[in-house]
């Protein structure tokens, strides 16, 4: 606290008694100039610029020790300077010193990239303002007469607040249905992704208990629109996956989707991987409108209830590139469909059975930097099959995610 408040100090007097002129030099005379019109919000742009200018290089011209002795780094961190972590003449203590090394280990053997196309920020910190905004989506045939059905939950918002350093970071969300309009949170999401230039890895887990809205129901409302409301459907998913990117030198993921990579120029690459995905949908139908049960088909066991519990084990394969179609823009599409392995859980609506897997993941994505600022638009659609004899259900999940950010 003391050398905070001693730079503070420093600052003020630089700040009251040198303004940077048109060649870089400092001049009192110039105060009037900087403190009348640089420090309004109302000043012309280049008098606001010389200001900040002025402000910039009275921060940076705060001496401090930089000999490189065992207390560099107490005093590198204690004026901002973070650079000693990956700095080898700077002196360390043994737990520092140990993640330098495997942090530097980490950057060669899976964070090297062709600097013709990929290039890392300089900042280590990121802060972003994010908005979130998703929904369910529900469909297939039930049964062997084939009944059509529908449905889709109401959009679930959030809105929060994400800080990270280097490679590791934290959100935090608020669920605006329950902030502003009262009601129970009823929708429960969470995803952890950590990306290198080689790899991806993701986990995730959602779950829906709200309200949904019935679209088809069979031949109800002669085929078209029915627009009921149904409470009578939980959906809980998880999984995770991990893929390999074989062009990694030229192509990032992480510039379209963490924002602690530019791309500078346009590249694609081929990804495979391996993903498990665990799907429970239970549907209680005795919540449904007497006029609406009718329209249900017979089943030898029960016809209200049906249960798509399942488990995936698939393997990925799919393309993702980077289009960078103007300065500072880049539009990022992925596709990665996977084939494999299901296992149906005894209390599904086919019991215990194995059964061909078929999902699908694809992103788009836009972000545009400028300075220390990036602006990110993401859409994620999930899908899952399930098929059967009887039964063709499909469960998806649409992702649209808004992010303003800094990095300093």
């Amino acid at each position: 606290m003391k050398h905070l408040v001693t730079i503070l100090l420093a600052f003020t007097a630089l700040s009251m008694w040198a303004v940077i002129d048109e060649q870089g030099s400092t001049t009192p005379a110039a105060i009037d100039t900087c403190y009348k019109k640089g420090s309004s919000p109302f000043a012309p742009i280049e008098d606001r610029k010389l200001f900040l200018k002025h402000i910039r290089d009275s921060i940076d011209a705060i001496p401090w020790d930089t000999t490189r002795d065992k207390h560099y780094w107490e005093r590198a961190i204690r004026n901002g300077e973070w650079s000693f972590f990956t700095d080898h003449t700077a002196r360390k203590p043994f737990p520092l010193n140990l993640a330098a090394r495997a942090y530097n280990f980490y950057s060669k053997a899976f964070n090297n990239y062709d600097t013709a196309y990929v290039v890392g920020v300089k900042e280590d910190f990121r802060i972003m303002i994010i908005n979130n905004d998703w929904l369910d989506g529900y469909g297939g045939v039930i049964a062997d007469n084939n009944m059509k059905v529908f449905m889709h939950s109401g959009v679930s918002s959030s809105v929060g607040l994400h800080f990270s350093y280097m490679g590791i970071g934290y959100t935090y969300m608020f669920d605006l249905d329950n902030v502003f309009g009262g009601d129970p949170t009823r929708h429960m999401k969470w995803d952890l992704t950590f990306a290198t230039s080689r790899f991806s890895f993701e986990a995730y887990r959602s779950r829906n208990t709200g309200e949904v809205t019935i679209g088809r129901f069979g031949d109800y409302n002669n085929k078209r629109y029915a627009n009921k409301k149904f409470n009578g459907l939980t959906r809980v998913s998880s999984g995770y996956d991990i893929y390999y990117f074989f062009n990694h030198r030229k192509y990032s993921q992480a510039a379209a989707y963490s924002y602690s990579k530019i791309q500078k120029r346009s590249a694609g690459s081929f990804i495979a991987g391996f993903l498990v995905a665990t799907q429970d949908v239970a549907i209680d139908f005795m919540t449904l409108p007497e006029d609406m049960k009718e329209y249900l088909p017979e089943h030898e066991d029960d016809k209200y209830h049906y249960r798509y519990n399942y488990r995936s084990y698939s393997f990925m394969l799919g393309y993702a590139y980077n289009w960078v179609f103007h300065r500072n823009w880049l539009f990022n599409i992925t596709m990665a469909p996977s084939l494999g392995w299901r296992h149906s859980f005894v209390d599904s609506v086919d019991g215990k059975r194995n059964m061909f897997a078929l999902d699908l993941r694809g992103r788009l994505g836009l972000v545009y930097n400028v300075g220390h600022f990036f602006y990110g638009l993401q859409l994620l659609v999930d899908g899952h099959f399930y098929h059967s004899k009887d039964h063709n259900f499909i469960n998806s999940l649409q992702d649209l995610t808004l992010s303003i950010g800094v990095r300093f």
